[in-house]
């Protein structure tokens, strides 16, 4: 699963319990509806047809928008059962190999 999070200078990172890890920081809205579309494209199966791959990336990118709209309004849990903030993706995350983006 992938998490928005909100850094404390207001722009967007996300944080994947795949790899415990922040795979993407100081992010837009937009560039993490990229990153969510670019996630489905590589994740697709190949028995997919492109009509519905073109409609996941479509979804994709929509939740995306949706859920960063929630966390930069301060209402992550409105996006997540269980929101994580900075500090605790900081503390799941190596933080020699990611240095703060403030």
């Amino acid at each position: 699963m992938r998490q928005i999070v909100l850094q404390p200078d207001g722009r967007l990172a996300v944080y994947s319990t795949v790899v415990d890890d922040l795979v993407m920081n100081d992010a837009t809205p937009d560039e993490v509806a990229d990153e969510a579309a670019d996630f489905v494209r590589e994740t697709a199966s190949p028995h997919a047809t492109p009509e519905q791959v073109a409609e996941r990336i479509r979804r994709a990118r929509g939740t995306a928008h949706r859920n960063a709209a929630h966390v930069l309004a301060g209402e992550p849990h409105r996006a997540y059962k269980h929101p994580l903030t900075w500090q605790e993706s900081e503390a799941m995350t190596d933080s020699e190999t990611h240095p703060h983006p403030c």
